[in-house]
């Protein structure tokens, strides 16, 4: 997920998807070119104030200003999942924003159907409070810009409200619903498969609602073909991440982790790197000088340069340091693994134990034993042969 991180607050890192830059041009832009011009114009009967002598400039001002505000709206709204958290003792590390939700990066993810229910139902709440804040603005300050201004707020933050409380994952209600699922069957994949195909469902009644808008000639279809087809894919994603982590944390990364690997030493050149990589086939290696781990060298990653250049610069010179590496133990599951190197943005992963390397983990032999385990359930049946053995035993010496 391609994001940039804003600044924390009270610990939680905020960040922005790359897409919330387009959504904040096409937004502001259609407010001040038509939402704004058209309250103006007396197209709102409920509020039609006086806009003389309002220039482009002054229409552009309120679009700009109203789609910050509207960013902050979701922040907080994002803010109130995150302290209703943290009163259930979840830690919560990050928050992902896309312009009209966003995505909480939870340090144990992990949680009690309780927990997830009171989660997914704060921010629908403190949507319904802001706008009943941006409401009495609207109602009793005698600014028209500003009332304009809080006019689309209120009716933003209360469809942000009602619209998140639909009953289709991911959004707000279709946790919930969730939550309800995983409590009642105790299974989290079954659960999820179900409110997912309530969002799918949710997803296409907006896609068609948008098309069907737009050759009715109303421009803010768009907008709906726009969520309904974000919509699918968060979906469809969450559910495959819910399945990622379901396979993966049974499976203990010992069952995948390499002793034996390709090493480097910090000295040798670049040239020395590509020979190693034509001889073995890895893009990816350790730096070590002895037992002790200096750094990753991956190839993808590193710039193109002249041959006589090759000669000269040394691993040390160009490796990722072992400073900014987060590793781990040998004794972790293989998902933790899999996040760590997500979020790491790493294609090898040293394990350690006592600063010293026991192996290493390739993303490529994870991905692989990923689609293995999903397609013939390695793990379960071998679960299920062990305990088969065990009760043999136990009736043998009965």
């Amino acid at each position: 997920m391609k994001s940039t991180k804003l600044f924390s607050i009270l610990g939680i890192d905020i960040k922005i998807h790359f897409s919330w830059w387009f959504v904040f041009g096409l937004l502001a832009w259609s407010l001040s070119s038509a939402f704004f011009p058209g309250i103006c114009a007396g197209k709102f009967p409920n509020f039609a104030p006086n806009c003389t002598g309002f220039t482009t400039t002054t229409y552009w001002f309120m679009g700009i200003t109203a789609a910050l505000l509207l960013f902050v709206s979701v922040l907080l709204h994002e803010l109130s999942h995150s302290m209703m958290a943290r009163l259930r003792n979840i830690k919560v590390d990050s928050i992902t924003l896309f312009f009209f939700g966003g995505v909480a990066g939870l340090h144990d993810e992990e949680m009690k159907p309780t927990d997830e229910l009171l989660m997914a139902l704060a921010g629908p709440l403190f949507s319904l409070l802001l706008a009943g804040i941006f409401f009495l603005i609207f109602k009793f300050n005698g600014s028209v810009i500003t009332s304009s201004i809080m006019y689309y707020l209120f009716q933003l933050n209360l469809i942000l409200a009602i619209f998140n409380m639909v009953p289709g994952y991911p959004l707000d209600g279709g946790r919930a619903f969730r939550a309800i699922l995983h409590a009642y069957y105790h299974d989290l994949k079954k659960a999820t498969a179900i409110a997912v195909k309530g969002g799918k469902f949710f997803a296409v009644v907006l896609i068609l609602l948008g098309f069907f808008s737009i050759f009715s000639g109303a421009f803010n279809g768009l907008w709906f073909v726009f969520l309904g087809g974000f919509l699918w894919f968060i979906a469809g994603m969450s559910y495959e991440q819910v399945v990622i982590k379901e396979t993966l944390s049974k499976l203990p990364i010992k069952a995948i982790m390499e002793k034996k690997y390709s090493k480097l030493d910090p000295t040798a050149s670049f040239a020395a790197v590509l020979k190693k990589y034509s001889v073995t086939g890895y893009d990816n290696f350790l730096v070590q000088k002895g037992k002790k781990f200096l750094g990753i060298i991956d190839l993808k990653k590193i710039n193109k340069m002249p041959n006589e250049m090759q000669e000269r610069i040394k691993v040390s010179q160009i490796m990722f340091p072992s400073s900014k590496v987060k590793s781990m133990g040998p004794e972790v599951d293989a998902y933790k693994v899999f996040r760590s190197m997500l979020e790491q943005d790493l294609d090898i992963l040293p394990l350690m134990k006592k600063d010293k390397v026991v192996g290493v983990v390739y993303k490529k032999a994870l991905m692989h034993r990923l689609i293995i385990e999903l397609k013939y359930s390695l793990s379960v049946n071998h679960a299920v042969i062990k305990d088969k053995i065990k009760e043999k035993k136990v009736a043998r010496n009965v």
